[in-house]
Order: structure tokens, then sequence, then C-alpha cells
């Protein structure tokens, strides 16, 4: 039996709990977003699933380890919690403690920068000192930046080294241009760091995502590029079934068992599953 590929980026909400600010009224995404819908969207073939932070809500990591502990095809959570708050490690060991009498599993923590340009941000000392919690608490740390921060995100790696960072979208480029050659280029002698294939998957013209893909999978090497769709977010442009397809018309054959399954599972330590 083929073992199922890991999503290791699928958000849900329910819009009567979460503000969603960056979803103003009438945006096509601000409805309720359900796993049930995520079935429809993966037409059949439902892969094992990361979810993702959505909402800078402390509430929703609480939200998002309850879906987890009801649904087995949810291996993990990437959820909220204020890196820059003065009682962060006991907010972190508040939520695993959660995820731990739910029969879920806390993976991860996504808490972006207020400014995602600034290369500076990601090294403030009060965020240095969240991301040193997390990974104390043998937690990853997701990323979400644009280009012009990603050189700080490589010192970042270099002040926490024991921490397992994960670059989300690629870090958001439109175009291999120097800012994020540049910063691809200094996180990638960071071997701590990953980058998940996600976000400009489903929207970036053919050429410009092979060029994108072929030079992250040449300075991290497929053991460190994951999988993610960004669904629901991908539907803006594409389908996830396209977004799929188009992720894996680009790379290479070889490539296919670590983007797909290998990486997420080794980074955000699924190899063994609680409650389950």
């Amino acid at each position: 039996m083929t073992e199922p590929t890991v999503d290791a980026h699928v958000h849900v909400w329910d819009t009567s709990r979460r503000e969603l600010p960056w979803l103003p009224v009438g945006h096509a995404l601000r409805r309720d977003i359900s796993l049930a819908d995520f079935r429809v969207a993966a037409e059949g073939d439902v892969p094992e699933i990361v979810l993702v932070q959505a909402d800078a809500d402390p509430g929703e990591v609480f939200d998002l380890l309850d879906q987890a502990a009801a649904d087995d095809a949810v291996l993990g959570v990437v959820g909220w919690v204020d890196l820059l708050a003065d009682d962060v490690e006991k907010k972190l060991a508040k939520a695993l403690s959660y995820a731990e009498d739910r029969g879920a599993r806390l993976v991860g923590i996504r808490c972006p920068p207020a400014d995602q340009h600034d290369p500076e941000a990601v090294t403030a000392p009060a965020y240095v000192r969240g991301v040193r919690a997390a990974a104390d608490a043998g937690l990853a740390v997701d990323l979400l930046l644009r280009p012009a921060a990603l050189t700080g995100a490589a010192r970042l790696a270099a002040l926490v080294p024991g921490a397992r960072l994960v670059l989300d979208h690629l870090g958001n480029p439109t175009t291999a241009d120097d800012t994020w050659v540049t910063g691809m280029k200094a996180l990638a002698d960071v071997p701590s760091v990953t980058v998940k294939v996600s976000g400009v998957t489903a929207h970036l013209p053919a050429g410009e995502l092979a060029e994108l893909l072929d030079f992250a999978l040449d300075q991290f090497g497929s053991d460190r590029l994951m999988f993610g769709s960004d669904w629901p977010v991908c539907t803006l442009r594409s389908s996830r079934a396209e977004t799929v397809r188009r992720t894996t018309a680009v790379l290479p054959v070889a490539a296919h068992k670590d983007v797909f399954r290998g990486t997420a599972r080794r980074t955000y330590r699924l190899e063994v599953t609680a409650g389950r």
C-alpha cells in the first residue's frame, strides 16, 4: 500500500470565532472553512495534514488542536502563541498540555513579525527569546516572511542554533531576484532550516516557478523541502488539485518522496503520532 502524502500547510477557520483581519468583509474566503471542505478539495485522495494558524488569536491553537484530536488525517498543528510575550514559556506549556490532554500534536508555532519585510524584526531580542523558548519546548517555528527579511531569518537561525525553522511559501518571492537569492543562500547555510514549497506554487507562471524550485532544490536538497498546498488560500488562483499537479510536474521524481512526505514528517517529528 502506498504511503499517504503529507500536506504540511492547510488552514481551517470559523468566522464566528476568528477575526481574521487579513480577510476583509466581502473577501471570497471570508466564510467558514472546514476539514470537510478540504476533503472535497482533495478529490478522494486525502493526505496526512498539518493544520497551520491563520489568526493571531490566543484561542485559535486550542480550536485547531480540538480538530486534530477529532480527525485522524491531522497529524499535527502549527499554532499561534505570542512569541513576544514575557510569559511565552507559560503560554507554550499551556498549549502543549492541552494538546496532550486531547491526544493531539502541537508540532510548531507560527507568530509572524508585524513587518514581514523587516530583517531586523526576526532578530529583535524579544522575538529571539520566544523562538528559543519554542525550540526548548521541542517545537518547530514557521516563519512567514518576505524576501527582504530572509537575511534576518538566517541571523535568527545562527542566534538559536537548536531551533527547527521552517520558511513558509519559499519566502514569498515573485521572481528569483537578487534579494531572494541572497536570502535563500544564507538560509541554506544553516542545516536546521527547511523550506515549504507552498503559496507561490498556485499562481506563478510555470517558467518562473520552475526557476525558483530548481534553485531551492539545488541549495537545500529535497530533504529540506516540504510540500504545502496553502489550501484554501491557493484557491484564489488555482484548485488544490492543480496546485499539487503543478508542483509535482516541476520537481524531479527523485525528490517527490522527501518533498511530499519525508521532510514534513522529520521536521515536525510526526513519525510517532500520539493518541492514534
